[in-house]
């Protein structure tokens, strides 16, 4: 019987370190690399469901501000640092995630052509 306990807390321990090293199905990462105010035609369009968790690396050459007006997410970027950024996708529909550098924040220059697009689908 003793054995057995052993055994069983061991699986128990095994388990716990196998969930906290995995990703969840609903677990969403992109890295979005900002350079000369554009991204590569083929990381443009984010697709994801209600109900993920969005992880965002978000670099840039230049200094300005990312934003989704939904969202209601800002991210001011220094140049050649990585800024992390998770939230949940709570609202369905196609948002356009914009780029301001910073020598057009605070002129009235705003949504031009955006950066990227934000799917989100019902869950």
């Amino acid at each position: 019987m003793k054995n057995f306990s052993l055994f069983r807390e061991c699986l128990f321990f095994a388990l716990v370190i196998s969930l906290s090293s995995h990703a969840y199905a609903g677990d969403r990462l992109f890295d979005i690399n900002i350079k000369d105010g554009h991204i590569p035609q083929s990381e443009r369009v984010m697709r994801v469901k209600k109900g993920d968790r969005i992880t965002w690396r978000v670099q840039s050459d230049a200094e300005g501000e990312l934003h989704i007006h939904a969202y209601q997410i800002d991210l001011t970027l220094t140049p050649g640092v990585r800024k992390v950024y998770v939230f949940k996708a709570f609202a369905t529909g196609r948002f356009r995630v914009e780029w301001h550098p910073e020598s057009e924040r605070g002129k009235g220059i705003h949504h031009q052509e955006g950066l990227a697009l934000l799917e989100v689908f019902p869950g």
